[in-house]
Parts: C-alpha cells; structure tokens; sequence
C-alpha cells in the first residue's frame, strides 16, 4: 500500500473538546488552541503539493507526540492521561477536511492512532501524519 501524504505538524497536539453554550451562540470549549492547530495543519498539508481533495477510502496513521508533563516517570513512554485519543483525532480529521486535505473524514475506514512521550526519534511534540489508500 503506497502513501499518499506524509507529513508532520510542528507542536503540541490539539483535543477537539465540545462545544459550549455561552450567551452568545455556541462555541468549541478551546476555540483559540483549536484554530492555532488547525493552521499548523493547514501548513503542514501544504507542504504535501497536494492541490485537489483525495477520494475514497482512506487510512489514516497517526502519531500525537504530547508534552512530558513534569511529574510523569522518566520509564513511562506513553501518556494515559488527557487528552483523549478520541478528541485529538477529531481536531485532526476536521482540520484536515477543512483544509481540502479530502472530501470529508468520513472517508477514513480505517485508523492506526496512538499518543507518545517525545524520544530519541521524536523529541518535540508533534502530530505525525500517513494518509493512504484503504485496502479492500
């Protein structure tokens, strides 16, 4: 299975929270850190040279490098806390349709997600992005 796009998006991951009713309207419960991400991804996919929308089925593999927090052990690689995995893929596939990047993410059949504390091969947070074809 060949990948369309590969590409990564510099900084801390972004959770898609809900939506809050205030008394003007409704409005995403983080609406300034969700816009900032949503241009990083915009950049990000720009970099890909992808100019129409990709089509059909897709699979997504995505890694959400998150910001060590100061008082997680040095041994724990992975985070079990907030964010949720959930929310984080949400502002993803939103920002990415947004962007044109597809159609909408409800291409995406199939999803290989996962959250980690930077290492050696990834030492700052980031969001690292695969998009390719879905088999079948």
């Amino acid at each position: 299975m060949s990948t369309v796009a590969s590409f990564v998006v510099p900084g801390e991951p972004v959770a898609q929270g809900s939506m809050v009713r205030t008394t003007h309207g409704m409005r995403h419960s983080k609406p300034l850190q969700i816009t900032y991400y949503r241009s990083a991804v915009a950049a990000a996919w720009e970099t890909v040279g992808i100019a129409d929308p990709l089509t059909g089925p897709l699979q997504l593999e995505v890694t959400f490098v998150l910001p060590r927090p100061k008082t997680a052990p040095k041994r724990r690689t992975q985070p079990e806390v907030k964010p949720d995995l959930d929310k984080l893929l949400r502002a993803l596939g939103d920002a990415l349709t947004l962007t044109g990047a597809w159609i909408d993410d409800a291409q995406v059949t199939r999803i290989a997600a996962s959250k980690i504390y930077p290492n050696a091969e990834h030492p700052l947070p980031a969001t690292i992005v695969k998009i390719s074809p879905c088999p079948g």
